[in-house]
């Protein structure tokens, strides 16, 4: 199998009373970790609390996207090991330029990411095998056999609004379904320690998956 990397994104959401990022501090910070800073509005805003958001500033194919409004900081890209380096450098520029307690001051840090993963056997076949017989009682609802072409799963007895979270989904590409996996993660937690561990993680886990689907 080989997996085939779309897009990752880790996202630092803050819970502090004001969104601690200001215009410009914290382009000085990214540019002194060697960011390439994207040109500022013009004029450049002015005032007591100034922000900018959006994609603000570029590094090893990663970006750093901001939503103040959210109380958001983002880094994204296609490879997940940039990222996780990149959103050690935020916590860094949180921790040093900001005097934020990453503990207290975070609310909770979510990984999203896209893949496509090639496959030696059949994406279809093998979740339709996987899951088995359980659809047949829509058979005669339907007029026709049915069967399962997607596997979901998320952690029993959490609630999508819990900080701690994720939602995992497995299916066909939908171009390629005989081929190739689509694959679609948000996980989340509160704990900066194991958000990291899952993301260095994540593509070795999402393959143990979609082998125990296809029955190694």
């Amino acid at each position: 199998m080989e997996i085939k990397p779309q897009r990752y994104r880790l996202a630092i959401v803050f819970h502090t009373l004001f969104f601690p990022f200001t215009y410009p501090e914290l382009i000085d910070s990214l540019k002194k970790r060697g960011y390439s800073v994207l040109p500022p509005p013009r004029p450049a805003p002015t005032g007591p609390r100034v922000y900018v958001g959006g994609h603000i500033a570029t590094k090893e194919g990663c970006t750093v996207d901001v939503n103040d409004d959210r109380k958001i900081i983002a880094s994204e890209g296609s490879q997940v090991e940039n990222i996780i380096k990149s959103v050690e450098e935020l916590m860094g520029i949180a921790e040093k330029d900001f005097r934020l307690n990453l503990e207290r001051d975070i609310d909770y840090i979510e990984l999203t990411g896209e893949l496509i993963v090639k496959s030696e056997g059949s994406p279809i076949e093998n979740i339709e095998e996987f899951v088995g017989d359980k659809y047949n009682v829509f058979d005669e609802i339907m007029g026709i056999e049915t069967s399962a072409y997607s596997i979901r799963m998320v952690p029993k007895g959490y609630l999508p609004s819990n900080r701690k979270w994720f939602d995992i989904r497995i299916e066909p590409r939908v171009t390629m379904p005989e081929y190739e996996y689509y694959v679609d993660i948000v996980y989340r937690d509160e704990n900066i320690d194991n958000i990291l561990t899952f993301a260095h993680e994540v593509n070795s886990k999402i393959l143990s998956l979609i082998r125990k689907i296809g029955g190694e």
